[in-house]
């Protein structure tokens, strides 16, 4: 417009605003909607959705880039297989597999998603560059195992409906009950279209092509394929020969069938043999670098939900007053429920992905938790997940529940119950990969199922008992073989009572869980320090006296003391003081396994606010009475001179008098002592000769003395007031739950031979007191026709 008028300038300069703004507002929007119309064949309306994005075009009701999920492309496209094909042709899922399986060389998929046709690019590389509509073609990835294969002609595979494969799959789902069987097919289908590489239908020839088997396992290592995923080749192939021995009439038409099966099964199980051993090599390796990385800790493992907890009240906040919240934000309150399950309730992904709404809505309320089971969770077929949820993350899980899974739900789709459904209404593919986006989304390493649950693992075995690792062992669903170890039926106590040891691991839920987690890893730090304190600490020590009441000296109290005003005395200080309240709150539970609501009232009690344990961790570290710790025990020494023993009550059974608990007494507990005068043992003896029928007699051997505790003198000489219960403890040779314990407990007057009875296993409110006091009916020598109830 050189020559031009301003005027026409002006004119031309207005016309082309207008054509911009009509751009910008008309061909700068796109509907999804509309493009599902337009453009039927999912992979390209998807590749070019991505293509929008990234041009920053405005696409509405589009959905969420975690719920595009691959689904498989119609026969005239294939793909190459992306990082799911290659995990779904090394055993991972049949879906990612049978997408991977189709690239027979139509197509493929470049690196940035466009599927890019061969036909189509060569056609496209005559047009020339100089063209405004010439596009660079995508560069196709060059490395990786899924690309070796492609080229190597291993992705190929006989069709979908081949006879053959079809029988087996239908063989694998309904008789040996494999639902989840894709992958063996396309593995077994890939094998047999490299052994037999012409021809729609699987002959029998293979039987005999030993070379060609070989050959194909040689290819598959020269791809770097790892040696655990061609032992899923060999063993897939394997359970199909096996298939084949039962087809009776393949046997009738060659009577030479079974000796061919059972050659080529024997060739795959020597084939076999090395692939093992490199698969061990492989597995030893990892092991070595995870041994030479060090285990991470729990609170490593746990990070992300404490990342995560700010933002995910927020959006609890905002539904509960019914605000809105945007879709993103839903997926990610989802995958944060998920990780609570896998990452604080060290749960199976599988259990996570099994959980159902029947199951949610049959939770039950246990000692101040929710007990959640779940039974289909790909783990054992006898082994059911149980957890235990705080009220706090019930309260979350039931958020989703009620707020964003109701809005993701599709009367068109069937989403099989799942309590987790992805945005498009099925049930979510994979918690492992909802996991893995909710790291990603705060910037931190990855963590896994095996390895949250590997690093619990760890710390039980150095911390917990024998009893408390099989209950560990339970509540994280192992194995039916591992569970049957410690095996016993899973009950809502035991459920909460394992879920409170292992919260003593796990701080996470915790409000201010970031500096409880320091404030632990500092007292550790200064533990080794305290238990050999330097001479400037104890005459700190002197100066600023450690006791279970106080607080520590403040900076102003050090530095007129002339003490240094750093952290270091004052950290040394306060771990001792923690220390000596954990002795103290423990020797309050010396004699009865504690419980979290007593340890709370005894904290209480003192005014502890700060440094002191948590109920949970007492609950943990608390240990029955050993025998030298029994005999000076004050709790014991206290019960033995004043037969007030809390927590039994004597009762009448029919004629009988008995004992019962009053309140449940845990394993290890000491109940009562049997009381009675002690004597030597020929006293007791003249005394047995003189009753008609067996009386309140206790003897033992002290050393190499024969001692005698006489019960039968009725009341006491030192409590002629007092029924005392130990005495009226019945006899059971099978039922009992109760045993003596013979110690010298040391009392005012002198050292006293004494018989504790301590709890065999829990016992509940209200049970029987009953221990076996090891007389048998061959020692009446015959006499024992009325000694029936020594039997029961």
């Amino acid at each position: 417009m050189k020559h031009s008028t301003p005027e026409e300038r002006l004119e031309e300069v207005n016309r082309a605003k207008e054509s911009t703004k009509a751009w910008t507002r008309e061909a700068r929007n796109w509907d999804y909607k509309e493009m599902v119309r337009r453009y039927p064949h999912r992979p390209s309306r998807l590749a070019l959705l991505e293509e929008l994005r990234q041009r920053k075009f405005f696409v509405a009701n589009a959905p969420n880039q975690a719920d595009l999920e691959p689904e498989e492309p119609s026969t005239s496209t294939a793909v190459v297989p992306t990082a799911s094909g290659l995990s779904g042709a090394a055993g991972g899922c049949s879906e990612a597999a049978g997408v991977s399986s189709q690239a027979a060389g139509v197509s493929s998929q470049a690196a940035g998603g466009v599927l890019v046709s061969e036909d189509s690019s060569s056609e496209g590389s005559t047009t020339d560059a100089s063209d405004r509509t010439w596009q660079r073609d995508q560069v196709q990835p060059t490395t990786g195992v899924r690309v070796k294969m492609l080229n190597m002609g291993l992705y190929q595979k006989f069709p979908a409906e081949e006879p053959m494969l079809t029988d087996f799959k239908g063989y694998l789902i309904n008789t040996l009950q494999v639902t989840n069987c894709q992958q063996v097919i396309d593995n077994v289908s890939r094998m047999l279209r490299y052994i037999q590489p012409t021809g729609d239908k699987v002959t029998l020839d293979f039987l005999l092509k030993s070379t060609e088997t070989k050959d194909f396992l040689t290819q598959l290592r020269r791809t770097d394929m790892g040696p655990a995923t061609i032992l899923n080749y060999i063993k897939n192939t394997i359970r199909f020969v096996q298939y084949l021995k039962t087809h009776l009439n393949l046997v009738a038409a060659d009577p030479d069938f079974y000796r061919k099966c059972q050659a080529y099964i024997d060739l795959l199980t020597s084939l076999r043999k090395p692939v093992s051993k490199s698969n061990s090599k492989v597995t030893c390796k990892i092991r070595y670098e995870r041994f030479i990385e060090g285990e991470k800790s729990l609170q490593e493992c746990q990070a992300v939900l404490r990342k995560a907890k700010k933002d995910m009240l927020s959006v609890y906040g905002r539904m509960l007053e019914g605000d809105h919240v945007a879709s993103e934000e839903k997926t990610m309150f989802r995958y944060y429920c998920e990780a609570i399950l896998i990452l604080g309730h060290f749960q199976r992904p599988g259990a996570v992905e099994g959980l159902t709404t029947t199951e949610w809505d049959a939770r039950k309320n246990n000692g101040g938790k929710v007990c959640v089971a779940v039974s289909e969770h790909k783990t054992a077929a006898m082994q059911i997940a149980v957890f235990a949820l705080t009220m706090e993350d019930a309260a979350i899980l039931d958020a989703y529940y009620t707020w964003i899974r109701p809005e993701c739900t599709r009367q068109d789709v069937d989403d099989g119950k799942r309590f987790f459904i992805s945005t498009s209404g099925t049930k979510i593919r994979s918690a492992t990969n909802d996991l893995c986006r909710l790291h990603a989304h705060y910037k931190l390493p990855n963590i896994k199922s095996q390895q949250v649950r590997r690093t619990v693992e760890t710390d039980a075995a150095a911390t917990f008992t024998e009893e408390q690792k099989a209950s560990v062992a339970h509540y994280m669903a192992h194995s039916t073989a591992v569970a049957n170890q410690h095996y016993r039926m899973k009950t809502l106590d035991s459920v909460v009572a394992t879920s409170n040891l292992l919260s003593s691991l796990s701080r996470y839920s915790s409000d201010d869980s970031g500096e409880e987690v320091a404030q632990a890893e500092k007292r550790r730090r200064v533990e080794e320090e305290v238990s050999s304190p330097t001479s400037d600490f104890d005459v700190f020590l002197q100066a600023f006296p450690v006791g279970i009441t106080g607080q520590p000296p403040n900076k102003t109290q050090r530095a007129k003391a002339g003490f240094p005003t750093d952290r270091v005395f004052y950290d040394k200080w306060r771990a001792l003081q923690y220390s000596r309240r954990e002795q103290h709150l423990l020797s309050k539970c010396s004699r009865c396994a504690p419980t979290a609501a007593k340890v709370a009232k005894f904290i209480e009690a003192e005014g502890w606010t700060a440094n002191h344990p948590r109920p949970e961790d007492i609950i943990v570290k608390w240990r029955p009475l050993s025998r030298a710790q029994a005999q000076s025990d004050p709790a014991i020494i206290r019960g033995v001179t004043s037969q007030k023993w809390s927590g039994l009550a004597a009762k009448d059974f029919g004629g009988q008098k008995g004992v019962v608990a009053t309140k449940a007494f845990g394993k290890g507990s000491i109940l009562c002592d049997f009381h009675g005068k002690v004597i030597t043992g020929a006293e007791g003896r003249e005394i047995a000769e003189m009753q008609d029928e067996l009386g309140h007699l206790f003897f033992f051997k002290h050393g190499s003395e024969e001692v005698c505790i006489d019960a039968e003198t009725f009341p006491c000489e030192c409590h002629p007031s007092l029924e005392t219960k130990g005495r009226l403890i019945t006899h059971s040779k099978k039922n009992y739950n109760v045993q003596p314990l013979h110690c010298v407990v040391k009392l005012q007057e002198g050292d006293r031979d004494v018989l504790l009875f301590q709890a065999t296993k829990d016992i509940s409110k209200d049970e029987k007191i009953r221990f076996n006091h090891s007389i048998k009916k061959r020692s009446f020598h015959g006499e024992e026709e009325e000694l029936e109830w020594l039997d029961h």
